[in-house]
């Protein structure tokens, strides 16, 4: 009960879902006669999710997930006994493709493949279940990867994973289980504070390997007052993982 509860209030904090919630209740305030309360209420929720939808905001939360994981040369990366893939890069199986759909967070397969391919580990782990009926986001990475050079000898796949918790539950017992201790952990900048600490919590040695970084150098053509559907989405992704963070603390997780 309290896990399904904490998963509903943290939707409240999505933009567009709370602005479509408060506006909503303004409405409805305002059919009360209460109308300024009302018009107060869908004015601040407008506001609310115009300042979410521009570049500036959105970079800014973003930039506070991603500062403590900067990028490092291949060179200066240790060794580790395997790399973990995260899932996330992946849409799944479209309907007339013949590989996977890949989605904005696919710098996490490259990655994982450019650590692989510069001697940093001999297997990869693949961690990521699916939905009934469907396969496993480890059996799609895993037909990228092939694609991408990486023979099935150094791919090893962790399928039931729901989450970022399972990831880590799941990934540590099949890690202990071939004598690995230590990994190079491959997921989006954004994401690494919240699994950096569950997989430490299972008694790994984490190496993070960020990658997927949500700041880009070229500057917009359009003023960072402009909103746009691309910030609004990043800024709900960074508000997802602010929100996520503290769940796993209140759930005992981390």
């Amino acid at each position: 009960m309290l896990s399904t509860l904490l998963s509903l209030s943290s939707l409240l904090v999505y933009p567009l879902s709370l602005c479509l919630m408060l506006g909503f209740l303004g409405m409805l305030v305002w059919r009360l006669g209460l109308r300024r309360t009302g018009a107060t209420t869908v004015f601040g929720a407008l506001l609310w999710l115009y300042v979410c939808s521009t570049a500036s905001f959105s970079y800014l939360l973003i930039g506070k997930l991603e500062e403590n994981y900067p990028s490092q040369p291949l060179s200066e990366i240790p060794r580790a006994d395997a790399i973990v893939l995260l899932g996330g890069a992946l849409r799944g199986d479209s309907a007339m493709g013949i590989l996977p759909d890949l989605n904005q967070y696919a710098d996490r397969l490259v990655h994982a493949v450019a650590l692989y391919k510069a001697g940093k580990a001999d297997y990869i782990l693949l961690t990521g279940g699916s939905a009934p009926g469907a396969r496993s986001e480890a059996r799609l990475m895993q037909d990228v990867l092939a694609v991408m050079g990486v023979p099935p000898s150094a791919l090893i796949l962790e399928e039931e994973s729901k989450n970022t918790h399972d990831n880590a539950l799941n990934s540590a017992a099949i890690l202990k289980q071939r004598d690995m201790q230590r990994i190079l952990l491959v997921s989006s900048a954004f994401h690494m504070r919240r699994a950096d600490a569950l997989f430490k919590r299972q008694g790994l040695d984490v190496i993070p390997a960020p990658t997927d970084y949500q700041q880009v150098i070229i500057a917009s053509t359009l003023p960072a007052g402009i909103p746009g559907v691309k910030n609004l989405s990043r800024t709900t992704e960074a508000l997802h993982e602010f929100v996520g963070y503290e769940v796993y603390r209140m759930r005992g997780w981390l």
